[in-house]
C-alpha cells in the first residue's frame, strides 16, 4: 500500500557553455539553478489528476506540450500502481515552461521522486537518472542527460555525450543574470534543424560545433583562475556561433545588446535556443543589478541572478 503523500524535490539548471555541441559528443558545463526550486507532491484522490501553473485537469488530458509528463507519469503508474489507486499529483515550480532552464528535466525528477516516495520504494540515482531520460527523450527528441544530470546535483556539472558527468568548484566573486525573454524556446526542433544543417553541410557546422566545444574547454580555465573579462569574451562569442546556427531571434538579440550595453562582461543564449533565456556575466553585485535594470527595461519578462560564489567548495575538481 503506499503512503499518503509523496513528495519529490529538484530544481532547475543553465547551461553555461556547450548547448548543441554536447549532442555531438562535445563537452558543455552546466550550473544547477539551486534558487529556483521544484516540489511535487502526490496524494490519493477520487481521479488522477494533475495541478500545476501549467496544466490542470485528468492526467489523460495532459496536452502535447507535456508529453514527456505523462509518458513518465504513465511509466511509473505502470511500475508501481498495481491496485490502481488514483491520485492527485501537485506540482509547485518557479521555473517557466519551454525557456532552455531544465523544468522539464526537474519536473521529472520531482516527479519520479515523489512517485517512489508515495508507494514507499527505495530509489537510487541510477533509476533516477533513468527515469528522468526516459521523459527528456519524449519531450525533446533527444537528450544529452546533462538536464538530467544538472536538475539533481548541488554542484556544477562538465558533461560529455560518452564520459561520466564530473562535479567540480572553483572561486569566482562574479554573478550570472538570467532573463526570460518570454517567448518558449523550441529544442525538440532545433536540435533537429541543427542536425538537419550538419547533415547537409558536416564540415561547416562541424567546425561551429567543435568551436563550441573548445569554448566549454576555455570556460573551465577561465572559472579557475577567476577571470571575468575572459569568460564574458567566450559568452560573447559562443553567441555568435550559436546565431550562425541559427538559434537566435531578435528578442534574444535584444537582451544580449541591452546586457552587454548596461555593463555585462558577455551575454549569450542559454539552452536551446529560438526564445528561452539568455545569461550575462556581471563583475559584481552592482553591476548585476544594473544589467537587471537594463533587461527589464528592454522586455525580459522576469530575470534573477545568481552568484557564482555559490558554488564554491561544491564538488571536486576535474581534470
Amino acid at each position: 500500500m503506499p503512503l499518503n503523500n509523496g513528495i519529490g524535490k529538484s530544481h532547475g539548471k543553465m547551461i553555461i557553455m556547450g548547448e548543441h555541441a554536447v549532442v555531438y559528443g562535445y563537452p558543455a558545463i552546466a550550473f544547477p539553478l539551486l534558487s529556483i526550486p521544484v516540489i511535487v507532491r502526490i496524494k490519493e484522490s477520487s481521479e488522477k489528476t494533475l495541478l500545476s501553473n501549467y496544466f490542470v485537469g485528468k492526467i489523460a488530458d495532459l496536452p502535447d506540450a507535456l508529453s514527456g509528463v505523462k509518458y513518465l507519469i504513465d511509466i511509473l503508474d505502470h511500475e508501481f500502481n498495481q491496485q490502481d489507486i488514483n491520485y492527485a499529483i501537485f506540482i509547485d515550480s518557479g521555473l517557466p515552461i519551454e525557456r532552455g532552464l531544465g523544468s522539464s528535466a526537474a519536473i521529472g525528477a520531482a516527479i519520479t521522486r515523489a512517485f517512489f516516495d508515495f508507494f514507499d520504494q527505495p530509489i537510487d540515482q541510477e533509476k533516477l537518472l533513468k527515469h528522468i531520460n526516459k521523459s527528456e527523450t519524449v519531450t525533446h527528441c533527444k537528450a544529452s542527460g546533462l538536464d538530467a544530470n544538472t536538475v539533481i546535483s548541488e554542484s556544477p556539472i562538465k558533461f560529455g555525450k560518452d564520459k561520466a558527468a564530473s562535479h567540480f568548484s572553483f572561486t569566482s566573486d562574479g554573478f550570472i543574470v538570467i532573463a526570460d525573454s518570454g517567448i518558449k524556446g523550441k529544442t525538440k526542433e532545433t536540435v533537429a534543424d541543427v542536425r538537419t544543417m550538419y547533415d547537409k553541410a558536416p564540415e561547416k557546422i562541424g567546425q561551429m560545433l567543435e568551436q563550441l566545444g573548445q569554448h566549454t574547454e576555455d570556460t573551465v580555465i577561465a572559472l579557475k583562475n577567476n577571470d571575468l573579462v575572459k569568460l564574458g569574451q567566450i559568452f560573447t562569442d559562443a553567441n555568435s556561433i550559436l546565431s550562425k546556427l541559427n538559434l537566435a531571434v531578435p528578442k534574444t538579440d535584444k537582451l544580449n545588446k541591452a546586457a552587454i550595453s548596461a555593463g555585462a562582461l558577455g551575454s549569450k543564449i542559454t539552452g536551446g535556443g529560438r526564445g528561452g533565456c539568455t545569461i550575462s556575466l556581471a563583475k559584481n553585485l552592482e553591476d548585476a543589478k544594473k544589467i537587471q535594470q537594463a533587461l527589464r527595461e528592454n522586455g525580459a519578462e522576469q530575470t534573477w541572478t545568481q552568484p557564482l560564489s555559490i558554488y564554491e567548495n561544491e564538488g571536486t575538481d576535474f581534470d
